[in-house]
């Protein structure tokens, strides 16, 4: 398939389009020609956008004047003559344009595999893999010339997994270490803390919630239950596992079945379905009165971007935070993908949303193939919080004692990801917080920014299929975290929004909102004082954090005695 010599003549690769690979992969066949396709096309700006940091600086939130929807839409947005020619484009190749979308930049089109192939100058075959049957293209992706410039990606020929979760099992029953008021405590938060009138998103990647077990859990917390409201996108729903299936699952993680002895595909949708449920529960257990908007989406690299810029294009519903608890190395996912959902990232900080990412539960390798440590996307975003992990050692009183998270699970070893970026360099307010070298010598963006628990031996109680469980890794700490913004926009009557510059900021005087961690390692990197590549700054002291936001308004958070 693909162009004819001639046509290849007069293309444009676009650059980062080739297939990313997964180790092990197979190709199964070639795909069919009648196949129907959707991909989505991402266009260039009229202008480029601000530098977040340059912005805002460390500014505190209430002096902070972030950008509004429409600003956004109507200033950076592309032009009709771009969308004009990608019509002319789409029509010229039989493709049909489903969606164009100027404030957006985005065209959607549909059409067969065939017709795809000759338009896109690529082959399209499927793999298959450990990890699910997918699409993938032979060739770099191209563009005609007159779409030189025009066409920023392509999103939608390769359907490869870009985002992976751990599956946590062990050997040893392990009982919930405290309830979310018991943690909350120990964190910091206000016990008359509230949420209201902030909207946290929730990018989620299959499986789904009963509303069953939410009820229950939040009786037995005696809350009320949160208002969560499900969104598709691109035709994923909320589709939890079976209460048999998560049965399964948790006989597993608690030591009480074998592996071998659960299906698969049983352990993945269970997985997943506990991965949402623990998702609600947390946020809306730490940030009582927050609207929880759950992004159900595929896990591809089409569906995560069009997650993400969904979320912060109502605005109506324009949330204080997102949590995103999964990633793929960056040496995982394609160029394209990268620039894309970081710039959609830098967008969310522009518009004053923090976006609060998972550094990875695999330690420092990742599962690097190349023998090198590498960090998690999209939590190496600059535009991204990123979220590592600890270990509680004691939490006794006002003493809670942390160490970086890495133990064993069941034969299988789990600690928190971090490291330095191969992709994005060292952002300036890291510099002077001694990020070393990656270990292919590049200066990078230090992962992560902030810690929080996320040993299941020291985890969370949570309720998933009726049955108490604990919360377990990094997943566990970026919803903790975004329900911490909320809760701090509410009491300080502003928000957030790009908090990492600040928070660094904050670190420099030694006596900061946030507690060091300085024990532990992630198998490569070690803890210690200041900034370090397994815990960032340390974990949230809420109330301290509160105080240090309000500084401008004579220290205290609007309406405090």
């Amino acid at each position: 398939m693909g162009t004819s010599a001639a046509d290849d003549a007069t293309r444009t690769e676009l650059p980062g389009h080739s297939h990313v690979p997964l180790h092990g992969e197979k190709q199964k066949s070639k795909t069919e020609r009648d196949a129907e396709l959707q991909v989505t096309l991402l266009l260039r700006r009229r202008q480029a956008l601000p530098d977040p940091h340059a912005q805002f600086g460390s500014q505190l939130p209430h002096e902070k004047r972030h950008l509004t929807a429409s600003e956004l839409a109507n200033e950076f947005d592309t032009t009709q003559d771009d969308i004009a020619c990608v019509e002319r484009f789409a029509s010229a190749h039989e493709l049909t344009v489903l969606k164009a979308a100027q404030h957006q930049r985005k065209v959607v089109l549909r059409g067969k595999a065939e017709a795809m192939e000759k338009a896109f100058g690529v082959s399209l075959v499927e793999m298959e893999h450990c990890r699910g049957s997918y699409r993938a293209t032979i060739g770099t992706a191209s563009v005609p010339r007159e779409l030189n410039d025009v066409v920023q990606a392509v999103m939608g020929l390769n359907t490869r997994p870009c985002a992976r979760r751990r599956t946590v099992h062990h050997n040893n029953t392990t009982a919930p270490y405290w309830t979310a008021p018991q943690m909350a405590e120990a964190y910091g938060f206000s016990a008359t803390r509230s949420a209201a009138g902030q909207s946290i998103a929730l990018i989620e990647l299959g499986g789904g919630y009963h509303e069953g077990d939410l009820r229950q859990f939040f009786d037995g917390l005696g809350m009320p239950m949160p208002v969560v409201r499900c969104v598709s996108v691109d035709g994923a729903q909320n589709a939890p596992a079976s209460v048999e299936q998560i049965k399964q699952f948790l006989d597993v993680v608690e030591g009480r079945r074998k592996i071998s002895e659960v299906p698969e595909d049983v352990l993945s949708a269970a997985q997943c379905t506990v991965e949402v449920t623990m998702d609600i529960e947390l946020v809306a257990a730490f940030a009582p009165g927050a609207e929880i908007v759950a992004y159900m989406t595929p896990s591809t690299e089409q569906g995560i971007y069009d997650a993400i810029s969904q979320a912060i294009a109502d605005p109506e519903r324009l949330p204080s935070a997102i949590s995103i608890s999964w990633g793929e190395p960056e040496t995982g996912v394609s160029g394209a993908y990268l620039r894309s959902v970081d710039e959609v990232l830098q967008e969310a900080a522009l518009l004053g949303v923090t976006v609060c990412a998972s550094s990875g539960d695999d330690g420092a390798m990742n599962g690097s193939t190349d023998g090198t440590p590498t960090v998690n996307f999209p939590a190496s975003s600059p535009h991204a919080l990123s979220c590592g992990g600890s270990t509680v050692r004691a939490a006794t009183g006002e003493n809670l004692r942390e160490a970086a998270w890495n133990c064993m699970l069941h034969g299988i070893h789990g600690a928190t990801g971090g490291g330095v970026s191969r992709t994005f360099e060292t952002p300036p307010w890291q510099q002077d917080h001694n990020v070393p070298l990656a270990p292919t010598g590049n200066r990078g963006r230090g992962v992560p920014d902030v810690a929080g628990p996320a040993d299941p031996h020291r985890g969370c109680a949570i309720l998933v299929g009726g049955e108490s469980c604990s919360s377990a890794g990094t997943s566990a700490v970026a919803p903790l975290w975004a329900a911490m913004v909320a809760c701090m926009n509410t009491a300080l009557g502003a928000r957030c929004g790009y908090i990492t510059p600040l928070l660094y900021q904050l670190a420099k005087n030694g006596d900061g909102p946030l507690r060091a961690i300085t024990e532990g390692d992630n198998g490569f990197y070690k803890a210690g004082q200041g900034w370090n590549a397994c815990t960032g700054l340390g974990s949230p002291e809420v109330d301290k954090l509160v105080a240090a936001l309000g500084e401008g308004r004579g220290g205290k958070p609007p309406g405090a005695s």
